[in-house]
């Protein structure tokens, strides 16, 4: 699983939750269970992984 993903999600997480202290690790595994498990869905659905990064440099964001 791509680190860059990860580490993103976990840094959403710790928003979310009031920016709280201590819990880098908790947020961090929360963000890894997160990404497999859409990740496992959008293999189901036939779907590759999404790549934030790569979605909005497809998108043409920033043009």
């Amino acid at each position: 699983m791509d680190e860059h993903r990860i580490r993103h999600r976990a840094y959403e997480i710790w928003e979310r939750e009031g920016r709280p202290e201590g819990r880098r690790a908790e947020h961090w595994e929360r963000a890894c269970r997160e990404l497999r498990d859409e990740d496992e869905r959008a293999k189901e659905e036939g779907a590759a992984p999404r790549d934030p990064a790569r979605a909005s440099a497809d998108s043409g964001a920033g043009i």
